[in-house]
């Protein structure tokens, strides 16, 4: 069980909890849903506020030079190593991921600095090109945005903020980072770890709140970029908001209905293996988790016999116990909204091969046991998931007669961020590779597998072709070009009809 002590929003350096709050957000472990880990109130002044902190620090951040920089986001690395334990633990409490999951993502974190000062700045580094025409040069430079938001994730409530954060503040701009309401205890431990490293004041701040104070925050013309990372309908409130500043830059990571083609000649214990992972980790609720397996007809009894006994044996339990694989969805309205979407799937022509069922353990959270569908006659992947929505326990299993068949469903789908594609066959995963219309093509490994190292970037409806990962450092700068004379001035170079002398 997992206690914090509150301490309001963080704002120009410092934790500021005024009397008087409106709403408060209170925070529950979902693995033992009767306990609190602390109640959070909202301030919705103080969105105001924190801009005009970040504001005022800008100018002088961006100054400072990349090199300190760098050297103060070192510091908040080593922060993170020190406070190992706890953060994992944290995010064990307030997401329910076991604590392997949990310390996985503070594994990731760890690493990112060193990830973006190395590799992330190469997007953003300046270039030169010689001899444009006679005595002329011309180079580009990178500029940070300036004030940028961030909305943070729920299910990687560490790992994909501080993926947008991090790239932020090296790149030169100032931030204000909204975590998600489902966990703001995790939100406030950031702000402490960037307290800690004694970044000059407004550089950092947090503001608590739900969706009404993220729109306020990501509408104000002082901030010049939106990063946002959630699902397509909490992002059509973010472009309502901005889409009369044209100005205003903003980066949208969504997530996607994905996709894992088993082909004919696939190492089935591999695929069952992979694809049983793409599915459940986080309990299904990955931006990258996989939604729907294509598999090929003279394999399909094989592969789903085996899965389904894979699937049936996955342990589901509390975060802290020993040897569980699955834990709780976040929250009880996220149990019921996806209850009713398996509802829902019995009205498409799906059969249920394994139905999910909200479980009774020894702690009263928000369990569910994993699903697996079936769907036989198949037009459009868009059928079964609308929106996109899903993000829970569950896939579906769809038998295709071939190679074709299967690449022309996996392209029927309007949420395209991940796909896996199993074979023994490298020049049948080049052909399909070319053919998949995703950001993400995975060669038998499951479509959960990403790396901060290269670009993330979903396609169709999953964003708007703004890839984080490696590539986040363009999404807070923007390009100045410059054209220099690098000879003396010629008089005899002047364009016909200019005088030879000026005028007296």
């Amino acid at each position: 069980m997992y206690t914090v002590k509150v301490r309001g929003d963080y704002i120009n350096g410092k934790f500021i909890r005024p009397k008087g709050a409106g709403e408060r957000i209170v925070s529950k472990d979902p693995g033992d849903a009767g306990y609190r880990i602390g109640s959070f109130p909202t301030y919705p002044e103080n969105v105001d506020k924190a801009v005009t902190a970040a504001r005022s620090a800008s100018e002088s951040w961006s100054r400072l030079g990349q090199t300190v920089r760098a050297d103060m986001l070192r510091k908040f690395s080593a922060e993170v190593v020190n406070h190992r334990e706890k953060l994992k633990e944290l995010i064990a409490a307030e997401t329910g991921k076991p604590l392997w999951e949990a310390e996985q993502e503070v594994l990731a974190v760890e690493a990112q600095v060193e990830t973006e000062i190395r590799e992330g700045v190469r997007t953003v580094s300046p270039f030169k090109v010689g001899e444009i025409r006679w005595g002329v040069d011309g180079n580009c430079r990178f500029r940070p945005l300036g004030v940028v938001a961030i909305m943070g994730s729920a299910i990687s409530p560490v790992h994909l903020p501080c993926g947008q954060i991090i790239p932020a503040l090296l790149s030169g701009n100032t931030v204000v980072f909204k975590p998600s309401k489902l966990v703001p205890a995790i939100g406030q431990f950031i702000a402490k770890l960037f307290h800690e490293i004694d970044l000059p004041r407004g550089v950092f701040n947090l503001v608590q709140g739900d969706a009404a104070i993220g729109s306020r925050l990501a509408g104000l013309p002082q901030v010049d970029g939106v990063l946002f990372t959630g699902s397509y309908p909490a992002s059509k409130r973010i472009m309502q908001v901005t889409a009369d500043q044209f100005n205003k830059l903003v980066a949208l990571q969504l997530g996607g209905v994905n996709v894992a083609l088993v082909l004919d000649d696939a190492d089935l214990e591999r695929a069952v293996y992979e694809c049983a992972l793409g599915a459940f980790l986080t309990s299904g609720q990955q931006y990258t988790s996989t939604g729907v397996v294509l598999v090929a007809r003279q394999v399909f009894d094989a592969f789903t016999e085996a899965f389904l006994n894979t699937v049936a044996s996955l342990k589901v339990g509390y975060a802290f116990d020993p040897d569980v694989f699955m834990g709780p969805v976040l929250s009880d309205s996220a149990r019921v909204r996806f209850l009713d979407l398996q509802q829902r799937l019995d009205h498409t022509g799906t059969r249920a091969l394994m139905a999910s069922r909200a479980l009774k353990l020894d702690r009263p959270g928000y369990y569910l046991s994993p699903a697996v569908h079936l769907a036989e006659q198949v037009e459009s992947i868009d059928t079964y998931r609308p929106e996109g929505l899903s993000f829970g326990p569950d896939v579906i299993l769809m038998p295709v007669s071939g190679d074709k068949q299967a690449l022309s469903l996996a392209n029927h789908n309007q949420f395209a961020f991940a796909s896996s594609v199993f074979t023994q066959d490298t020049d049948r995963f080049e052909k399909c590779f070319r053919d998949l219309d995703y950001g993400i093509v995975n060669f038998n490994l499951p479509t959960t597998s990403i790396s901060m190292r290269l670009p993330l970037d979903g396609i169709k409806q999953c964003g708007n072709h703004r890839p984080a990962g490696v590539f986040a450092q363009r999404n807070c700068t923007y390009p100045v070009a410059s054209l220099q004379a690098t000879t003396p001035f010629d008089s005899r170079r002047k364009l016909p009809g200019f005088p030879d002398k000026p005028s007296s």
